[in-house]
């Protein structure tokens, strides 16, 4: 694996910010939902990760927080989105405190980030189905 993973379910501060984040995301999906699974990753410089789907199943989203306190433009470390031709068709910079919920049949990657950058990319990935 060429980054790290770290299991977080059941994690006190986890389940907070589903509460505050689920009103959100069950609005946007259109139905209630539910975590599935709760995790973050981490990625260093040279340490991208592959182009994936999260789920097959249609209702399944993706909750993807990024936590870092600060985030510079030039440290790179998007979160690409790709179309069925493996086609970018979409980044998300790791701004700080930003999240983004997708339909986990979409193909997506975390690049790494830049070399001037000394810091972890960390995100959090709140696993949805359907409730």
């Amino acid at each position: 694996m060429p980054f790290w993973k770290m299991d977080l379910e059941g994690a006190a501060p986890l389940d907070a910010l589903w509460q505050l984040a689920k009103p959100l995301c069950e609005a946007a999906a259109g139905r209630a939902l539910r975590v599935a699974r709760q995790y973050a990753n981490g990625h260093t410089y040279g340490l991208g990760g592959q182009a994936h789907v999260d789920d097959t199943q249609e209702g399944c989203f993706t909750l993807l927080y990024y936590p870092m306190p600060a985030w510079q433009t030039d440290w790179e470390g998007e979160t690409f989105f790709y179309n069925q031709f493996g086609q970018i068709i979409s980044a998300i910079l790791p701004t700080s405190n930003r999240a983004v919920l997708f339909d986990s049949r979409i193909p997506h990657a975390g690049r790494a980030p830049a070399r001037r950058c000394g810091h972890l990319r960390v995100t959090v990935a709140f696993k949805l189905v359907p409730a």
